[in-house]
């Protein structure tokens, strides 16, 4: 005898699915990248993650633009980030770090011991910055519908996003995979590297957002200019064009400080809480 509980609907609209379709399909490219790195074709490993990278900007962007916003569809992000951003690059860089033999063993000891505890830092520095930040996110929900928000929150991260720090973890492996470089610093000198960026992920130095930044118009033609060179090198060396990207991205952090301090003092003086230390902001791939 079959029991059928009530359901409040038997059809779903397309749209509410696309932005979980699409978070689905980050959460493979992330799983796609484990086999990869396992396999040691750390090319297409990386070259997954970034995969993953485009699907987490798509699906917030679509449940924004569909109205499809879920409570499913946010812890599901969150885990997809966690795997994609926080594990993979983790593991990747394990195995990257570990594929030569060293023939002292108390060296390769001791080498395998500050990787291990290197990785293991920064996927576990994600899992908190992501805990962080659900947490942060479901308490703007609860807060009353007249509050104010603080306008800093929607140009400034709170530390470093889990995107940008996969991306910038994986600079070493891209550098090697390039093309004009071709070489990368050992594996002792990449794990301070790694450390600091599992702890700029959990920090609160603040990080420029770019969902609200303006360009003043003088600089708009050399940045049109800019993007043209970025391209030209895209096209010669795939793998130097993204390293630039995430060094760039961390090199704009002593920028950050100074906007962030600049804007609080702003806000400060016209009486809107600018002083006040921003959660982390509400955009996709945190």
């Amino acid at each position: 005898m079959f029991i059928r509980y009530p359901s409040r609907q038997r059809e779903v609209p397309l749209r509410v699915i696309v932005p979980n379709l699409l978070t689905t399909c980050g959460l493979c490219s992330g799983l796609a990248s484990l086999h990869f790195s396992i396999k040691g074709d750390f090319d297409r490993a990386v070259g997954a993650i970034l995969v993953a990278a485009v699907f987490d900007m798509l699906d917030g962007r679509a449940a924004r633009l569909l109205r499809a916003s879920s409570k499913f569809g946010a812890v599901l992000d969150s885990l997809s980030d966690f795997l994609c951003f926080g594990v993979a690059p983790a593991l990747l860089m394990h195995q990257w770090m570990l594929r030569d033999s060293v023939p002292e063993p108390g060296v390769r000891k001791l080498i395998e011991a500050l990787v291990l505890g290197a990785i293991m830092l920064f996927a576990l520095c994600s899992a908190l910055r992501l805990a962080r930040f659900t947490a942060a996110a479901n308490s703007a929900k609860e807060s009353p519908r007249g509050a104010r928000p603080n306008p800093l929150t929607a140009k400034f991260f709170v530390g470093l996003p889990t995107p940008a720090a996969a991306l910038a973890v994986l600079i070493p492996v891209m550098l090697e995979m390039s093309r004009f470089v071709g070489t990368a610093p050992n594996a002792l000198a990449i794990v301070p590297y790694t450390v600091a960026l599992a702890w700029l992920m959990v920090s609160r130095q603040p990080m420029f957002s770019f969902k609200q930044v303006r360009i003043g118009r003088p600089l708009v033609v050399p940045l049109m200019l800019g993007v043209g060179l970025w391209i030209a090198l895209a096209a010669k060396d795939f793998w130097l064009a993204i390293a630039l990207v995430g060094g760039g991205y961390l090199a704009t952090l002593p920028v950050s400080l100074v906007s962030y301090a600049r804007t609080a003092r702003r806000l400060t003086a016209q009486g809107e809480g600018g002083a006040e230390t921003p959660e982390p902001a509400a955009a996709a791939g945190e």
